[in-house]
């Protein structure tokens, strides 16, 4: 408690020094320029600004607006300046400013951009954007611009991102919640329903044009992931002519390759991709020291395991995608992709395991080797058919999404069991789990301009999803040495649900001083449930409606105070409703959950952002968010467990359960500091109080402190040279014991080759030690347990990178959606 009183001193005197620092902020003489289209008079984000002093080549700042158009150049000394300005598709403009001693506060300066096709003479506008941007809704990550991740997976670049975590695993959080919806350029995919940290390995870096993240998304997006949605982008060519690109990494842990490839006439664009990767076999070690006591009985139980594990991961995807500008103001995309992911566990574990009463006599005691071997085989061919039509007035548009995605998934384990001294197999188990995930979906989006300052938009969107999986178990039998087949641990069954969903939202500036973007949405749900051994099981249907809003202000000097509120709920996916029991070690049982309810979030967010001169920045969020009811892993000890004619000993069981509620209140600090132009400095912290409470025994009610920070620091060294540094540590998150600590590092070098076409770059990882030492505590009112896992984490690679082709980027004067259409790739 008395963490918590101190941790809530340090959010609300946080606040407190924000509105402080507005209150009491010097005034000094600062230029401030809007930048507008001189037409329509709509602001232009992301215009370069170049000041320069009068009658010299010195360049006093070069920066980019805001998303409204603006950007604060501060403490501008007194001189005569020569302001150049620049927007790709636009005539350049440029005009001398004095700024005199005896001038105070600001000095506004109006431009506006005629159309036209023209760039500065000083500088080429290129339209480059930062590596960070923070919108209004949302936090772009332009990976594009990341020159040291080209060579990794998109786990890689999730871990450089502000807001989000990534431990060893690769399971991902954001600000703190694990519950997050991903999406591959705005649509769901069934591949990320069995294991998203496997999904995540599919895509490489290089295919990334940027990473959407969403903690409080808006009425218009799907209410699944309370934690928010991460959004990943994959590049979208906008050349004219032919070409691409190739990109290799070799590397002593992992390997990937990926081939890109796009054709551009006229009004018509196609493109096509294909990569792989692989995690080489590896060696894991696990060490397990474990106490349990029968509260029945008052017997107690012991287990030692020691184990050794190659592990082997491989992955490959493949996509076509074809545009069509039919007219003017109507478009049709059409877009196939394949994505699969398998990987291989063949392990040999030693395992003592005994039982003695409450007085300490031994009762039953067995030492033996288990041979155990698991393999998962995952695919997901994804279907999509854009339509979006354009009207005269500007924003006005139409769009209409078919989407179909089909998932197959093949989960596999056998295990034997045998004696120290001899090679006679006494116990012995496996099963094959086919399995497919088939999702249809529609959706309809329309927005209307109401006035020009506000932008009101209506949809609905259907989905229906239909999960299959059956079980084909056997048995070893030690009279006859032969394997038979298990019925009573064999099934079959369907899981339907059909969601339906409208919303209605606006986007508004209120009295030329807010930014709103309010909403409401309401999501029906109903699930029909099969299974061949117990019939239908009654699942009730539910509905959820929630609204959303994010009140947003721009003071001056390029600061930003936002207050933002999103209704979230977690349908539990594949993984978490397929009754699959895997039995590969059993000591240590999993199986799904098919009544697992729907977890139900409530965010708040309130989030300073400054922008300095020199692409510096600062971004603060402070949170609260409450879940109820929360889905969470849940272990429980059993001193025997029946499945079908089987009985087990000494099991700890761990399935998804829906417990009671809990409680996180936190903050996220990061930004960005550039010193001398050539190196820059990215740091990111995260504090959090979690409170839990369980509607199981133990633990009824749990509290701790968590925290997560990175650091990436990157030197460049000449105009085609640069290196980087990047550090990150996670702390253990307490839940039925503690979670394992995470600190990992890494140094990379990447020197740009053949006039910016290609690239050669070196990553090490974890250099220094060869192993990741995870250290989990498992505690409950009957349970103690040690476990050690030794994870080769430590690897070295080399990346090559070559783009051939016609590079002239056209880009659209209109803003798009990203999550209906990527962006445009630089």
């Amino acid at each position: 408690m008395v963490i918590f009183m101190s941790f809530r001193k340090i959010v609300l005197s946080a606040i407190l020094l924000l509105f402080i620092q507005f209150s009491f902020a010097q005034v000094s003489t600062s230029l401030k320029v809007m930048v507008r289209d001189a037409v329509g008079h709509q602001p232009l984000d992301r215009a370069t600004i170049i000041l320069t002093v009068a009658g010299t080549q010195k360049n006093y700042a070069t920066t980019f607006t805001d998303s409204t158009g603006i950007v604060v150049l501060e403490r501008v000394p007194a001189a005569t300046y020569r302001l150049m300005v620049g927007y790709a598709g636009y005539e350049p403009y440029q005009e001398l400013v004095t700024i005199q001693t005896t001038d105070k506060g600001i000095l506004e300066k109006t431009i506006l951009l005629r159309s036209g096709s023209k760039t500065l003479n000083a500088v080429e506008v290129t339209g480059k954007k930062q590596l960070v941007e923070n919108k209004i809704d949302r936090l772009v990550y332009n990976v594009d611009r990341d020159v040291t991740s080209q060579g990794g997976m998109v786990t890689d670049v999730l871990r450089k991102i502000p807001q989000v975590t990534v431990d060893a695993s690769g399971n991902v959080e954001l600000l703190g919640n694990p519950s997050v919806q991903f999406l591959i350029n705005g649509k769901p995919s069934t591949i990320f329903g069995t294991s998203i940290a496997d999904a995540l390995q599919t895509i490489p870096a290089s295919q990334i044009q940027s990473i959407e993240v969403m903690s409080s998304p808006g009425s218009k997006y799907d209410a699944k992931g309370t934690g928010g949605i991460i959004n990943i982008i994959l590049k979208k060519n906008k050349t004219q002519g032919f070409g691409g690109s190739v990109n290799v990494t070799a590397g002593s842990r992992l390997e990937n390759g990926s081939v890109n490839l796009y054709y551009k006439a006229n009004n018509l664009s196609v493109s096509g991709y294909f990569n792989g990767s692989a995690q080489l076999t590896s060696q894991t070690r696990t060490t397990t020291d474990r106490n349990a006591t029968d509260s029945f009985s008052t017997n107690k139980y012991y287990l030692q395991q020691n184990g050794v594990n190659d592990f082997h991961r491989n992955s490959y995807q493949t996509g076509l995608g074809v545009e069509w500008d039919a007219t003017a103001r109507d478009n049709i995309s059409f877009s196939l992709s394949y994505n699969h992911f398998g990987n291989s566990n063949d392990g040999i574990i030693q395992q003592y395991d005994n039982t003695r009463d409450i007085n300490g006599r031994l009762l039953e005691e067995t030492s033996s080797i288990r041979n155990a071997l698991s393999r998962v085989n995952n695919g997901s061919l994804d279907l999509s058919l854009d339509y979006r039509h354009k009207f005269k007035r500007d924003k006005q548009q139409l769009s209409i999404i078919l989407y179909n995605s089909n998932g197959n998934n093949q989960t596999s384990y056998s295990q034997t069991q045998h004696g120290i001294n001899d090679q006679n197999i006494f116990s012995g188990a496996g099963s094959h789990n086919p399995g497919t995930d088939r999702l249809y979906s529609w959706a309809i989006d329309y927005a209307q301009p109401i006035t020009a300052n506000f932008l009101l938009e209506a949809g609905l969107k259907s989905e229906i999803e239909t999960l299959s999986s059956s079980a084909s178990a056997l048995s070893y039998n030690p009279a006859d040495g032969g394997w038979t087949p298990d019925d009573k641990q064999s099934y079959n069954s369907v899981f339907k649900r059909q969601v339906y969903a409208g919303y209605v939202s606006g986007s508004m500036n209120l009295f030329h001083y807010l930014n709103v973007l309010a909403g409401f949405r309401w999501e029906y749900t109903t699930n029909h449930a099969t299974y061949d051994k117990a019939g239908q099981t009654a699942i009730p249907d539910y509905s959820n409606a929630g609204p959303s809003m994010t009140i947003a202000h721009t003071f001056k000097n390029q600061q930003t105070l936002s207050l933002s509120y999103a209704y979230r709920l977690e349908r539990p996916d594949y993984r978490d409703l397929n009754p699959f029991v895997n039995l590969a070690d059993p000591h240590n049982i999993t199986m799904g959950n098919p009544l697992l309810k729907p977890e139900i979030g409530n965010d708040f967010k309130l989030a300073y952002n400054r922008n300095f001169s020199g692409d510096n920045n600062l971004n603060i969020v402070l949170l609260y968010t409450h879940n109820s009811p929360d889905i969470k892993s849940y272990t429980t000890f059993h001193p025997e467990y029946t499945i079908g004619d089987a009985i087990y000993n000494n099991v700890n069981l761990t399935q998804r359960d829906n417990i009671a509620s809990e409680t996180r209140i936190g903050t996220n600090i990061s930004g960005t500091i550039v010193l001398g132009r050539i190196i820059t400095i990215r740091p990111n912290v995260q504090l959090y109080r979690r409170e839990t409470n369980n509607i199981h025994a133990s633990p009824a009610n749990m509290s701790g402190f968590e925290y997560r920070m990175n650091l990436n620091t990157s030197w460049q060294i000449t105009k085609d040279l640069i290196a980087e540094a990047f550090g990150n540590y996670k702390s253990g998150i307490r839940w039925q014991g503690r979670q394992a600590d995470f600190l990992s590092y890494t140094f990379a070098v990447k020197k740009q080759l053949f006039n910016n076409k290609g690239s050669i770059g070196f990553v090490a990882v974890n250099p220094f030690a060869r192993y990741l030492k995870q250290r989990t505590i498992q505690e409950t009112a009957n349970l103690n347990a040690t476990n050690l896992l030794y994870i080769p984490y430590r690897s070295f690679g080399v990346s090559f990178m070559y783009k051939f082709g016609k590079i002239k980027v056209v880009k659209s004067k209109d803003a798009e959606n990203f999550l209906t259409k990527p962006p445009v790739e630089n």
